[in-house]
């Protein structure tokens, strides 16, 4: 009787200890699969947003997209109307407001598209860089009064100025001096929350490397507490291939939000693709980490079956079995 007593008293720590570090493991693959997705928002931020070259150059392409040609000869258009002091709407103005929307747009194409002014553009996107997305110290400075995202085209301006000068129904912008902001197009106002976000970016990027090694910490701590090494693998696996859908997600979200903060459908495409453009990098790495985490899965389900079909009879598995068969008579 003693002797059963005892094989249960034993059975039960077993259990026991078992529960305990089942908990442990699962608390400690939370953090690993939560930093895994700040480790991937904050590496991403640091290679691509807070770097200016690396910004400028996801976004050198830009200026070939059609919709961002609409857009700065939809502006350009206004501010040469402006100039030939004629009224925007097209009411009651046909001649000269006309000719100006026929002449803008191929004239804005060809030069946004020209290998010599290649130069400007990269001047303009990396001064929005620095208006906009200003790192300081290695943090992200947000800049208030900066409400909008502009991108400061006046070179082109003046270029497409000297070419549809050339037809003579225009020839009286030639006598005009553009006003101070020609060829600043307004790419997208900027909202609080965005700001935000960048700036918990930013505070992330003094921790990166911390969080880095808390991760490896927590996975290897959860690989030796775990009874099951093989579950923590592709629970580890389950939970990155999880967290790369969040945040896939949210960047799709993100990008269907624009055609809700802005209006005009032009603008919404072409803000939509400088929003690929310049997350490219981001969903890149979210496929990677989705694909690793997918190889974890099968590497621990595969081991996972090998060692209950292969591998010895755990000890506590022993002893609730013995507790279970009862006292040997």
């Amino acid at each position: 009787m003693e002797d059963y007593f005892q094989q249960l008293v034993r059975s039960w720590r077993s259990v026991t200890s078992r529960t305990v570090r089942e908990a442990v493991a699962v608390l400690l693959l939370l953090i690993v699969v939560l930093g895994a997705g700040f480790s991937a928002l904050t590496t991403y931020a640091d290679v691509v947003v807070f770097d200016e070259d690396r910004f400028a150059q996801e976004l050198a392409g830009i200026f070939d997209d059609e919709d961002v040609h609409n857009v700065v000869a939809a502006s350009f258009i206004a501010t040469a109307t402006e100039m030939a002091d004629l009224p925007v709407t097209p009411a009651g103005s046909a001649g000269v407001q006309q000719v100006i929307q026929q002449e803008v747009p191929p004239v804005v194409s060809e030069l946004l598209t020209s290998e010599a002014n290649d130069h400007v553009l990269d001047r303009a996107v990396r001064r929005a860089h620095g208006d906009v997305l200003a790192v300081m110290e290695g943090t992200l400075v947000a800049n208030p009064p900066v409400r909008s995202v502009e991108v400061d085209l006046g070179p082109i301006f003046i270029q497409m100025l000297d070419v549809i000068v050339a037809n003579d129904e225009l020839a009286v912008l030639d006598t005009v001096t553009p006003p101070f902001d020609a060829g600043v197009v307004t790419v997208l106002q900027r909202a609080e929350p965005g700001d935000r976000f960048w700036e918990f970016l930013g505070q992330l990027q003094d921790r990166r490397s911390s969080t880095i090694t808390l991760i490896l910490l927590c996975g290897i701590g959860a690989l030796l507490i775990s009874p099951s090494r093989t579950r923590v693998v592709w629970s580890i696996g389950t939970g990155i291939v999880a967290m790369a859908g969040i945040l896939g997600v949210g960047i799709y979200g993100s990008r269907a939000l624009l055609a809700v903060l802005i209006d005009n459908t032009d603008t919404v495409r072409a803000a939509q693709s400088i929003h690929e453009a310049l997350l490219d990098d981001l969903s890149g790495r979210l496929m990677g980490m989705a694909l690793i985490g997918a190889l974890m899965i099968v590497v621990g389900g595969v081991g996972g079956w090998l060692w209950r079909r292969y591998g010895p009879t755990p000890p506590e598995e022993e002893a609730v079995a013995s507790s279970e068969a009862g006292p040997i008579v």
